[in-house]
């Protein structure tokens, strides 16, 4: 029986992302700022079926260890500018009425408070069309220099978030019974004070002793969403992501980074297939195979290597320009993005920093996929197929629609004949159409229902 798949657009608030690649021909990101240019991208996955438009957040920029930006960083737009998602989503779902919005919070830079207001915020106008992506934010030099944080060891981040989250959960499912409001005019009785709950939280990152003030929402907890692949980021995931996002380009890694997740939500008491998994790909469509290497070789050739190095260090905290040419990254270590790092670290066989530099451009994000439109469509299939994955995020390419144009009018209608995906597009909240659940809700095996003071 064929799997069908979720689809998500993988996108940043910002003229380039990805590809590095926003001075395309083919791209303009010119408007990015814009209401209307997000409203127009909105608008055309919404049509075209997609689930999801992912938006990541960076908090900072590439840096080095001393705060200094390479001047690239800012002529090329590397990373910067970037604008804040979260004022984003209210007037996207205003414009469509059925693409789900999956929003980047760091749990390092922000607090809980206000975050989960945010979140029940936005699920109230998006009618539980929001998912909160959980990071810790691996720009520390930008936590530091930026937000006058001190520097925070990476399993550490992970300490903080599972408190974060924990409390998070707390003010979402425990703050107010689900008959709280009663909305009485003849008794002036908006709420009744009994089934509103004073909650109290003394951790080791965070107090709070008070009420949450948003009523409950669509979903209450926002879909959560979870990326990292280092073991403390695996075991977080394990116990509290609904859904899991990938960038393995190996289809056996893949397929065993599936299974070990799954494993995992099952050890935690969960159900293992309450946790989905989905994996980045980049995909580059062309009218015959050699078209489409060609489009890929251009596509890949875009950015300047001073440019790529900047990127790394962005995504990594190493400045590859600051090591010989004929070295290796084999020993260096990182306390920022050690996903990335680990990439180029394979012992005596580690690349040159002269070799990382010539092919970051094309090591940084998902699976790449290249060819004709069913050349494409046969490829996906078969990562789905091998890897049992749930679904796909289409990474930003040339910048703008232009980035999923040729995906959308000539591989989606191929992948709806094969069965992938459904002859009419989702609905629901977030986590009704990626969990295909019926309830909106947390699932009772989730460890967030514990917080719920007198529901079933």
């Amino acid at each position: 029986m064929t799997k069908q798949i979720v689809l998500g657009a993988f996108e940043e608030f910002t003229p380039n992302f990805i590809s590095n690649a926003w001075h395309h021909p083919r791209g303009d990101t010119s408007g990015f700022a814009s209401l209307e240019y997000w409203q127009e991208m909105a608008r055309k996955l919404d049509a075209a079926g997609f689930d999801f438009l992912f938006l990541a957040e960076a908090l900072g920029y590439p840096m080095t260890h001393d705060g200094d930006v390479p001047e690239v960083v800012i002529r090329e737009a590397v990373q910067v500018p970037v604008h804040d998602p979260m004022a984003l989503v209210s007037g996207l779902a205003a414009t469509v009425e059925r693409l789900g919005f999956v929003v980047t919070a760091s749990t390092t830079a922000q607090h809980p408070y206000l975050n989960a207001r945010t979140f029940t915020t936005l699920d109230h106008l998006t009618k539980g069309r929001i998912a909160w992506n959980v990071v810790t934010s691996d720009n520390q030099v930008a936590l530091t220099k930026l937000l006058g944080q001190t520097l925070t060891p990476h399993d550490e981040r992970y300490k903080r978030a599972t408190e974060f989250v924990e409390l998070s959960l707390e003010l979402w499912e425990g703050g107010w019974d689900d008959d709280a409001v009663v909305y009485d005019k003849a008794t002036r009785t908006f709420a009744n004070p009994a089934k509103v709950h004073r909650i109290t939280h003394d951790g080791d990152y965070f107090q709070l002793d008070g009420y949450f003030p948003a009523v409950p929402s669509v979903q209450r907890t926002p879909l959560l969403l979870q990326a990292g692949s280092s073991p403390a980021g695996k075991a977080f995931a394990g116990r509290f992501a609904e859904c899991v996002f990938i960038q393995d380009r190996d289809l056996d890694a893949a397929a065993a980074n599936v299974a070990s997740l799954r494993a995992l939500a099952a050890s935690n008491g969960r159900d293992p297939h309450d946790i989905k998994v989905i994996d980045a790909v980049s995909i580059i469509v062309g009218a015959t195979e050699d078209e489409a290497a060609r489009l890929r070789a251009e596509l890949d050739a875009t950015p300047s290597r001073e440019a790529a190095a900047a990127l790394f260090m962005g995504w990594s905290g190493v400045d590859l320009m600051s090591f010989p040419l004929e070295a290796t990254l084999a020993e260096v270590t990182t306390e920022v993005g050690q996903t990335m790092l680990s990439m180029f670290q394979q012992g005596d066989e580690s690349p040159t920093v002269a070799e990382i530099l010539d092919r970051i451009t094309t090591a940084i994000g998902g699976m790449r996929v290249t060819g004709t439109a069913a050349s494409v469509a046969d490829q996906l299939q078969e990562i789905v197929d091998h890897t049992d994955i749930d679904g796909f995020l289409i990474e930003y390419t040339y910048g703008g629609i232009e980035s999923y144009r040729d995906f959308i009018d000539e591989v989606m209608p191929l992948l709806k004949e094969r069965g992938m995906l459904p002859p009419t597009p989702r609905g629901g909240t977030m986590r009704q159409r990626i969990l295909g659940r019926t309830e909106s809700h947390l699932p009772a095996s989730h460890p967030g229902a514990a917080f719920r003071p007198s529901r079933p």
